[in-house]
């Protein structure tokens, strides 16, 4: 079995940009997420993930995309769970 340092022959798995601009990117984009969630701006909280899966084939390659950006919606979704419930407490998730 190869492992992925041995296919990428790189020592490891990265897009164009690398991992340390890369997360920085991702990192900026998800506390812009949590800081529009907490404002209540709908609209720059969409702006955010349109941004985020732009530029999601540079920083992880064009192969990783989907798997990436399904990645990045699931902690997107967690995020708006979590100022939800910040907000309105644990019963607005029963009603």
């Amino acid at each position: 079995m190869t492992s992925l340092r041995d296919a990428c022959g790189n020592g490891g798995v990265h897009g164009r940009l690398g991992f340390a601009p890369g997360s920085a990117v991702l990192a900026s984009l998800l506390l812009s997420e949590v800081a529009f969630a907490i404002a209540g701006a709908e609209v720059a909280f969409f702006a955010a993930l349109v941004a985020a899966w732009l530029v999601l084939p540079a920083i992880v390659g064009i192969r990783s995309v989907l798997d990436a950006g399904c990645f990045f919606m699931l902690v997107s979704l967690g995020t708006v769970v979590v100022v939800d419930i910040a907000h309105n407490g644990p019963g607005s998730l029963l009603a």
